[in-house]
């Protein structure tokens, strides 16, 4: 371990071992024959941590790669409708407008009788992909027209959403 890294560590112990400045140093001068971090070695950095060690503090290593919990459909849905009003898609970015569009997306799916409300969907993952995956086709239809290309154009959502970011930043 480095030098730095010793040193932040002692700072750590100290401060979960919960020491005053007096305390800390005695711990330090017992250890190492110093009573600052500063004029140690990375050994006598070592010996003092191990010290510190013997005295309850465990050393912890932070997480790496802390993986993200996903969106929900719905979450990605309400996300979209959001964007395509910002970008002039549609008149109204409520809720109520959405559950509108929801309602008859999946009224021929649920019996005739559509989902009344979008969130309703969490129940339903299989029905909240199909709605998103139809939320997404249309976006992207409009994105399309937008930028003046075909809708046969093979380009997938992503790109399309690159393409329509580009676009929007270049005129701006």
């Amino acid at each position: 371990m480095d030098r730095a890294s010793l040193i932040t560590l002692m700072h750590v112990a100290r401060r979960e071992l919960r020491l005053d400045e007096d305390t800390y140093k005695d711990a330090l001068r017992t250890a190492t024959g110093k009573t600052s971090c500063r004029d140690m070695t990375p050994p006598e950095l070592s010996k003092a941590l191990a010290a510190f060690k013997k005295r309850g503090f465990k050393v912890r290593s932070k997480p790496q790669n802390r993986a993200l919990k996903p969106a929900t459909a719905t979450a990605k849905i309400r996300a979209i409708w959001r964007l395509m009003h910002a970008q002039g898609f549609l008149g109204s970015d409520s809720e109520a407008a959405l559950n509108a569009w929801v309602r008859k997306q999946t009224a021929s799916q649920n019996g005739g009788e559509g989902v009344a409300n979008y969130q309703w969907l969490e129940r339903e993952p299989a029905l909240a992909s199909d709605v998103l995956e139809r939320l997404k086709r249309w976006h992207r239809r409009e994105m399309l027209r937008s930028l003046g290309l075909s809708e046969r154009e093979k380009i997938s959502y992503n790109q399309v959403c690159q393409r329509f970011a580009a676009r929007k930043a270049a005129t701006s």
